[in-house]
């Protein structure tokens, strides 16, 4: 029985590997398969935040971002699927001390095109109601960043993926992959082999330990997460109503209906090197929050939104991030080995990026054509100290 052929090979189903998979198909690649070991989106992008916002302090990274919003807000038009989109801005709350840092971050944002600006304390205040307000903070808002549904976008984009063309392949995970000499030939799955001459490992977490068995290392940290769900009594007049981001609690939130929120750590900002990650099985670790800081985040929260001291938990979980020495992505291809490629690394902002990892990973690996923007996630960036600074305030890893 003769081999099963693709063209392109995707190894993972997440929203990122999705996108891959509708660019190569827009690019004219007749044979595409998306192979993941579950169902699309069981990984990380089933757990995302769905928050895409591009006030960052680096123009380059400011302007994938920006690409990736208007993919998002024009998806419709460019796909004919409805795509449920919520713009409703981002406030940004730094420390007073942070003043020059945090205009030199709005002047990098807007050169790429995001609309941030300075707010007064008053006017964040009618942005988001019951924020703290006996404090000396400063504030920036984007008014344009978007929340979506993180797993109703990853079957948006499976849906549409189908139907370019792409063959999406559920419960199908690769035990290996293989080559002949120097060159990519295909992957080893439960359902047989695959033959192909280019394969994308995108797996995340997993992605790093795969390449290692083709002797390929790259400095991607499993790194577990917590996020919580709080919830408001149904008769509490406050609601969440914005994405906001907090540099002083560390906290970054936004609404989960009307009666809830989903909050979760700023972990860039808590993290200044390599050193303070702590190892994780992406297959074995707790998946709920531990009580302490779950106990740490509910405390902060009050301290952000006074009006959450009548807040509840509603729920927990915690996941495994594939962290890089400076928080951004790993897009690029094996030296050595003909026809493999890489996208790994997004240290929690894959979902954010996978509009423009999708386009700008696609035409790489048919027109072998780098952007500008994607030569700075070059893997060699790390041995030659070129590590991006883009976070929007100054502490820890970004």
């Amino acid at each position: 029985m003769k081999e099963p052929t693709s063209d392109f090979v995707i190894v993972g189903g997440g929203v990122t590997e999705l996108s891959v998979g509708m660019h190569l198909k827009r690019l004219g690649v007749p044979r595409v398969r998306v192979l993941e070991r579950h169902h699309v989106g069981s990984g990380q992008s089933g757990h995302a935040a769905g928050i895409v916002r591009a006030l960052v302090g680096h123009k380059s990274v400011a302007s994938m971002l920006m690409d990736s919003l208007r993919f998002f807000t024009g998806f419709k038009e460019q796909y004919g699927e409805e795509l449920v989109v919520h713009r409703i801005g981002y406030p940004l709350l730094s420390e007073s001390d942070q003043s020059d840092n945090l205009d030199q971050v709005i002047q990098k944002a807007r050169e790429a095109g995001c609309q941030a600006q300075r707010v007064s304390a008053a006017e964040a205040i009618e942005l988001q109601p019951g924020l703290r307000q006996d404090s000396p903070d400063i504030y920036a808002f984007e008014p344009d960043a978007v929340q979506i549904d993180p797993m109703l976008a990853v079957q948006t984009f499976a849906r549409v993926a189908r139907r370019l063309g792409v063959e999406v392949v559920e419960g199908c995970e690769v035990h290996s992959i293989l080559k002949k000499g120097s060159q990519i030939h295909g992957v080893e799955t439960p359902q047989g082999r695959i033959e192909a001459g280019n394969v994308l490992v995108a797996t995340a977490a997993w992605g790093s330990a795969q390449l290692a068995k083709l002797g390929i290392e790259l400095p991607v940290y499993p790194h577990r997460v917590e996020m919580a769900f709080y919830a408001l009594w149904p008769e509490s007049p406050w609601r969440l109503i914005r994405i906001l981001s907090d540099a002083r609690t560390m906290l970054y939130l936004r609404p989960e209906g009307v009666h809830q929120m989903f909050v979760g750590w700023r972990e860039g900002d808590a993290i200044s090197s390599t050193k303070d990650f702590v190892p994780a099985d992406p297959d074995n670790y707790w998946q709920s929050a531990n009580y302490g800081k779950l106990d740490q985040m509910r405390r902060c929260l009050t301290g952000l939104l006074p009006f959450m001291s009548d807040g509840f938990v509603h729920r927990t979980y915690a996941c495994v991030y594939d962290y890089t020495p400076d928080g951004m992505p790993i897009l690029d291809q094996a030296e050595s080995v003909k026809g493999l490629y890489f996208s790994l690394g997004y240290s929690g902002g894959g979902f954010s990026l996978s509009p423009w990892v999708g386009s700008s990973m696609a035409q790489f690996m048919v027109e072998g054509h780098k952007s500008p923007e994607m030569d700075l996630l070059r893997s060699n960036r790390f041995k030659e100290g070129r590590l991006l600074r883009w976070g929007n305030v100054k502490k820890g890893l970004h």
